[in-house]
């Protein structure tokens, strides 16, 4: 096959990573693809490491088992079917009211605009940091912490932090925290420490990395550095302390402690625009895609819903989340604005 010369010098990584003709190279390559990509290393030699990662993540891949469609496929079309109605139902209740809403939009917003002001002003009240789906924030806190906000998440604390107690701080969604050391040397006090509250959970550490991660019901802690103590009040109370490399999960709904099968350092692989994918079925995978980059999916492929990957791959945007799921699991993906409907070719 005649190889198409393309401009490399913007090339990355994910790149190299999403061509066809490089991927046709490292899977199946020939004596022509092999002269070609030769040639274009020693033209390119600054993409020479870019090249070689690609090349570990496509092999990667390709490792996957196969997985053959076991589904009748009018049974997917009626599935679908109902989706359709069932959305159309959940629309008429949510627009109509909006729609009513809508008239009275013009006078509170410039109440609210007002509002927001005042309280911005004010050296009272909260300090919040959200974000958008799909959108990631470095957060520095007065005291030098760092909190990495992943997509829709939140965090907010009180604007007055006052010395003799500790620093607290309220979680939505999912962020890695770098928290600063405050502690003097052999004295540690109350007010040294610094609270997490998620959920129903209180997190207190000192000075630690630590990923949490609040979506569905289920907390996620990964410790990374430092110590870090976990302590639930009221029915199902606990205390649990968390060494680095510990991992756990808290499903609040069953008030529930378990240990994660993933390791602490895989869970905050996206903070280097990565995916960790060991221990993660299909399934979670799709979930992020819907908790992290707001999409609504639709799996018409039931039966590899608990299939488990493996590896770490990149994961810049859900674009590249989306073509390894393709790639691994010979999916269709059609998407019709934030719906993405998944079935198996």
């Amino acid at each position: 096959m005649e190889q198409q010369h393309s401009d490399y010098n913007h090339y990355t990584t994910t790149s190299f990573f999403k061509d066809e003709q490089f991927i046709r190279h490292v899977l199946k390559a020939d004596d022509l693809s092999k002269a070609y990509w030769e040639r274009i290393s020693g033209e390119y030699p600054d993409k020479k490491v870019a090249m070689e990662e690609a090349r570990t993540w496509i092999l990667l891949i390709n490792k996957q088992p196969p997985y053959q469609p076991a589904t009748n496929k009018l049974q997917l079309w009626d599935r679908i079917a109902n989706q359709i109605a069932v959305d159309e139902q959940q629309r008429q209740r949510v627009y109509r009211p909006l729609r009513i809403a809508s008239r009275w939009i013009g006078a509170a917003a410039a109440a609210l605009i007002l509002l927001v002001a005042l309280r911005e002003w004010s050296s009272l009240g909260e300090k919040k940091f959200n974000t958008a789906f799909g959108k990631r924030e470095q957060v520095v806190l007065p005291d030098e912490t760092v909190i990495t906000l992943n997509g829709n998440s939140a965090i907010h604390y009180a604007r007055t932090w006052k010395s003799d107690k500790p620093r607290e701080i309220w979680l939505q969604g999912e962020a890695f925290f770098e928290v600063k050391h405050v502690a003097t040397k052999n004295r540690l006090q109350q007010s040294d420490s610094f609270r997490v509250y998620v959920s129903n959970l209180a997190l207190t550490v000192v000075g630690t990395k630590f990923n949490v991660s609040n979506r569905r019901n289920i907390t996620e802690i990964s410790l990374l550095e430092g110590s870090l103590r976990i302590e639930k009040n009221g029915a199902g109370a606990f205390v649990k302390m968390l060494k680095p490399g510990d991992a756990f999960s808290y499903d609040s709904s069953k008030q529930v402690l378990t240990t994660l099968d993933r390791k602490a350092q895989a869970n905050k692989a996206w903070t280097n625009n990565e995916m960790d994918l060991d221990g993660y079925t299909l399934q979670e995978i799709l979930n992020v895609l819907e908790d992290t980059y707001g999409y609504e999916i639709s799996l018409e492929a039931p039966q590899l819903a608990q299939k488990k990957l493996s590896g770490t791959v990149p994961a810049a945007n859900a674009d590249d989340i989306l073509f390894v799921i393709r790639k691994v699991f010979n999916l269709k993906i059609d998407q019709k604005a934030n719906h993405l409907i998944i079935s198996q070719n």
